[in-house]
Parts: C-alpha cells; sequence; structure tokens
C-alpha cells in the first residue's frame, strides 16, 4: 500500500486554498488543484475525498470562530465612546492596527470565505459577520443614545446593512487586488478611517 506523504498533503493544501481565493472555492475543482499541485486527479482523492472536506483542512471552523473573536475585540475597544471621541484615539488606532494584520495575514482565508463556499458549513460566514458587527454597533449606539453622549440618530436596520455591505465589498475587493502589502495596508487603512467619518457622520 502506498504510503501518504505529508509534504504532498500540505502541498494539494496550499494550492487549494491559492486557488479557492484566487477563483472562489465554487469556481475551482478538484482536477485543477491537482493540476497544479503536481499531482494526478486520482491521487488527489487519497488525500482528501472531496473538495469540501479540502475546503475544511484549509479553513477549519476554529479559524472562523477566530474571525469572529477578533471582530468582536475590536468592538469591545471603543465600547462605551461616542463616534466623535474613537476618531483619532488610541483605542482606535490599536483596534484598527490589530484587524489589519488579522487580515493580512489570512488574506486568502478570508477572500475565500468572503466570496462563499456554496453547499458547505462555511457558505453563510459574510452574513454571519455582517450580522455580528451590526448587532455591537446597533447596542452601541442605542447605549450613546441613552447616555451622555447624546447619539444625534439612530441608524435604522437598512442603513447599518447597506454601510457594512459596501464596507466588506471595499475589503474584498482590496484583499483580492495585484497590489503590494505595503499598499494593500495603505489602502485598507484609508478604507477604515473613510467608514469611520461616515460613522460620525450619521450619529
Amino acid at each position: 500500500m502506498q504510503i501518504l506523504k505529508k509534504s504532498v498533503k500540505l502541498a494539494i493544501e496550499k494550492t487549494a486554498l491559492k486557488l479557492f481565493a484566487a477563483r472562489g472555492y465554487d469556481n475551482t475543482t478538484m482536477a485543477e488543484i491537482a493540476a497544479a499541485a503536481g499531482v494526478s486527479t486520482g491521487n488527489i482523492y487519497r488525500y482528501h475525498a472531496n473538495k469540501e472536506e479540502l475546503l475544511y483542512a484549509v479553513i477549519p471552523e476554529s479559524f472562523v470562530e477566530l474571525c469572529l473573536q477578533t471582530l468582536a475585540g475590536k468592538v469591545a475597544l471603543v465600547r462605551g465612546m461616542s463616534s466623535q471621541q474613537v476618531a483619532g484615539s488610541k483605542e482606535l488606532r490599536l483596534g484598527n492596527e490589530m484587524l489589519m494584520q488579522f487580515i493580512l495575514l489570512h488574506r486568502h482565508k478570508i477572500l475565500v470565505l468572503m466570496r462563499g463556499c456554496t453547499g458547505t458549513r462555511l457558505v453563510g460566514f459574510r452574513n454571519v459577520v455582517r450580522q455580528r458587527i451590526i448587532e455591537s454597533v446597533h447596542e452601541h449606539l442605542v447605549s450613546l443614545s441613552e447616555s451622555s453622549h447624546g447619539c444625534r440618530n439612530e441608524p435604522d436596520q437598512l442603513l447599518l446593512t447597506t454601510l457594512y455591505d459596501n464596507l466588506m465589498n471595499a475589503t474584498t475587493n482590496i484583499l483580492a487586488a495585484d497590489i503590494t502589502e505595503k499598499q494593500r495596508k495603505e489602502a485598507m487603512a484609508r478604507l477604515l478611517d473613510y467608514h469611520l467619518k461616515g460613522m460620525a457622520a450619521i450619529c
């Protein structure tokens, strides 16, 4: 019986992640992954029974939970602060730097999740992230309206959904762009600054 090689398994998984990120999970086949990894189509199935199993190998559900925890950590840093107080604060700088480092470090995985994985347990990642953010922001704004900070307006769910859909689309475009890591980081920083100013304008 042929022994499975760890180096081959790792090559398959590394190649799969790159192709999933570049083409999308839905548009990538096992045959394409095998060819790019330098193994036969038949051999790839000895390491992973199907494409979905391969997806979970490169993006385990524990990573999804880590994403949600990282987002929650940023929100926690500015909890109780008005949009005007947040702007330029050390908490915001720390939160943005933490988030950008995480996103850039795991760029390929996040791209795959943001673009969708039809028919898998990860298909709803984008919606889950958006809803978690909206709930946190809405709760934050409500608390401000009831405090001395005095939030002028309480954005409705439709407005928040639109704002964060746009933010997530822009983030995905930046992650997918063929630019240097320095340019990517600068673009992300400008995007987050633009978003914060927009939030300050409505609250």
